[in-house]
């Protein structure tokens, strides 16, 4: 007996929630949140940040908070997750892929089936992913928005080009990431460059930190996490 066809790509979903969007150039703009599960930097597990952090190369399991491990996670058909986003967005109309790494999971058919919603996308990013591997060749068919949080060392970062960059300060700072600067794309007549202070026990140490790096280059600005200000997730 032939085996029946297998049926529509399902996406691991951890949390979807509407919230506002409070980091970066959208900060302060309703949105619906939607976190893929996975990373290919942390497990997400406690008892393997120090590992991965070797294995990876990357600072982030070392203090990254998040909840992007899979157990727990709905699997959803683009289709489904699109719905599901649009009954929780009511009038909003702006999705953020987050993760974890969302281009681990996000393609093509997910684009789709949110722009059929209405949807502005919007795509949260290490930049360890290239936009032509998860969503095809033409830049026609790339999300709207693109947020590069790099990880690692920007030559190990083939995401081809972002619309802002964000880097977590004190752990990484604009002088490794030239270059990677380059390949954001203007709006505006500018180029959308943060430098976030990461939260948590050094928050106070990041915060100095960025200050001082927009002082000496004014390129760049500083982010705040405007949601956590508002007492929202």
């Amino acid at each position: 007996m032939a085996a029946s066809p297998a049926g529509p790509k399902r996406y691991a979903v951890k949390a979807l929630w509407r919230t506002v969007q409070g980091e970066g150039t959208q900060a302060g703009r309703a949105a619906v949140f939607v976190r893929l599960a996975g990373c290919n930097l942390w497990s997400g597990f406690e008892a393997d940040r120090t590992r991965d952090a070797a294995r990876s190369g990357a600072d982030c399991p070392l203090w990254c908070d998040t909840e992007f491990t899979p157990p727990g996670a709905v699997k959803l058909s683009a289709a489904d997750l699109a719905r599901a986003a649009a009954e929780a967005g009511g009038a909003v109309r702006f999705c953020v892929l987050t993760g974890g790494e969302p281009l681990l999971q996000a393609d093509a058919a997910l684009l789709r089936a949110l722009h059929a919603e209405g949807f502005v996308v919007a795509v949260e990013t290490n930049g360890t992913q290239r936009l032509a591997d998860a969503f095809g060749e033409d830049p026609a068919d790339h999300p709207d928005w693109v947020v590069c949080s790099p990880k690692l060392p920007e030559a190990q970062l083939p995401l081809e080009a972002c619309d802002e960059l964000k880097l977590v300060v004190p752990d990484y700072r604009p002088e490794a990431y030239a270059s990677m600067a380059t390949r954001v794309r203007e709006h505006a007549g500018r180029r959308a460059l943060w430098l976030q202070p990461e939260d948590g026990p050094r928050l106070t140490e990041a915060t100095r930190l960025a200050l001082d790096l927009v002082f000496q280059d004014p390129r760049w600005r500083v982010s705040v996490q405007t949601h956590k200000a508002l007492g929202v997730d």
